[in-house]
């Protein structure tokens, strides 16, 4: 081989690695704003949603009779953000893929319920060492992005003993109330819910809100009060959000749960670095 060939040949296989490591993964966000991605399980391909709230990777019991479950003797027990208890037992994943990405040593749930075509939700499971990016200009999600330079906020991360993974962040509500909200792409596009605990605090009245009892899919009711707030922040002030409509939840088991969509357009979830990095 030719000195200009081999460095040809070199260029290639450069080109292919980059593009295998950076490669760009379309998504599609539906009405309510949830992203929508393919992936395979046990190499059968199914649309789930990326949802960063699920805290465990979880399938409708639907897909599940598309692959052969393979049960262990571990199960997770937790809660619904109502407050709703769930216990799931859990099964090992022969395989959990992404743009032909496999993510090794991964378990999921079966759960009971239907959403369209949706086939269930991938969590933060299979990302605990690997960045990952969400494009929303381009549709995009990317891995091991650069953010050099980037904007970040700060996230704390729970870690429930391995078996599952949520991600959280400290905001401020009209520049006086500091609380901690889970970050939960799951919830879809501007979804703001917090604690109804937190009416007082902010000297608000619930007389001045809509009082909405909403039952989930479990049958519980939790009484939503609906308006707005003035403004929300995260507490270095990058990311701000005027005049949003707003749920305070009786029964909510956290402080607060938003959507990730208004923290930017490119979002880079950094778990190792327990960092969010903003790109616009």
């Amino acid at each position: 081989m030719t000195k200009k060939l081999f460095s040809a040949a070199l260029f290639f296989i450069f080109l292919f690695s980059t593009s295998i490591t950076n490669a760009q993964i379309p998504f599609e966000i539906n009405e309510s704003g949830h992203i929508i991605i393919k992936a395979k399980i046990n190499n059968v391909e199914g649309k789930f949603i990326l949802d960063t709230g699920a805290g465990l990777n979880a399938i409708f019991t639907k897909f599940s009779k598309k692959i052969t479950p393979e049960k262990t003797n571990n199960f997770f027990v937790g809660h619904r953000a109502t407050g709703e208890e769930l216990n799931l037992d859990l099964y090992n994943a022969t395989s959990i893929e992404i743009n032909n990405k496999e993510f090794k040593n991964q378990q999921y749930a079966i759960v009971d319920l239907e959403f369209g075509d949706i086939d269930g939700l991938i969590s933060l499971q299979p990302f605990r060492n690997t960045p990952i990016t969400i494009d929303y200009t381009n549709k995009k999600i990317l891995f091991n992005k650069s953010t050099k330079n980037e904007k970040s906020i700060d996230i704390q991360i729970a870690d429930y003993a391995g078996k599952a993974i949520d991600i959280f962040t400290y905001i401020e509500l009209n520049d006086t109330v500091k609380i901690q909200a889970i970050l939960d792409s799951g919830a879809g596009k501007n979804s703001f819910w917090f604690s109804s605990k937190l009416m007082d605090p902010l000297a608000l009245n619930k007389a001045d809100f809509k009082t909405v009892p909403v039952k989930s899919d479990f049958n519980k009711e939790n009484n939503y009060y609906i308006g707005k707030l003035s403004k929300l922040s995260t507490v270095n002030k990058l990311c701000k959000q005027d005049g949003l409509d707003v749920a305070f939840v009786d029964g909510l088991i956290y402080e607060g749960k938003t959507s990730i969509d208004w923290l930017g357009k490119v979002l880079t979830i950094d778990i190792p670095s327990k960092k969010i990095y903003i790109t616009e």
